[in-house]
């Protein structure tokens, strides 16, 4: 956008140096006695004036649509950009508590783990702990049975 920006300037410049510069052929000459050659030479002079004020006028028609163009894209861009940060800044707070998630679970898995062990554990023991008491109690029952022989 900006070369062409930059092209409409130099033609509307380029336009712009040319009517001056027929303006003062024109006042040269409008000093000049009137002959028909001179007549001719002014109206030529009066068409290309004219000739270059369109192109000035239409020049810049396109240079004020170019920047107005390039104002909205810059609007644009500038909007987007933040849409994006945004966005971003969502994306990293997703990620932190999917990853927060993540931990939780890991964290959670663990301690089934180590619950399920320590179930095991006191299962183990607690049949540990039946198997001496039906020892125990077979013991008391001999014991039982050779106190009640001897007396």
């Amino acid at each position: 956008m900006a070369s062409e920006i930059a092209d409409h300037g130099r033609r509307n410049d380029v336009a712009d140096g040319a009517i001056t510069s027929l303006k003062e052929k024109k006042k040269l000459l409008d000093e000049v006695k009137k002959t028909p050659e001179v007549e001719n030479r002014l109206a030529m002079f009066d068409s290309e004036i004219e000739r270059h004020e369109k192109v000035v006028k239409a020049e810049g028609k396109i240079l004020d649509a170019i920047k107005e163009k390039k104002e909205k894209n810059k609007k644009d861009y500038d909007e987007h950009m933040d849409k994006c940060a945004k966005a971003k800044k969502k994306a990293l707070v997703a990620t932190a508590g999917v990853n927060d998630a993540a931990t939780t679970l890991k964290n959670q898995r663990e301690f089934q783990v180590q619950v399920t062990d320590l179930k095991g554990i006191l299962v183990s023991s607690h049949e540990e702990a039946l198997a001496k008491r039906q020892e125990a109690t077979k013991m008391h029952q001999n014991y039982t049975n050779m106190i009640t022989k001897f007396e």
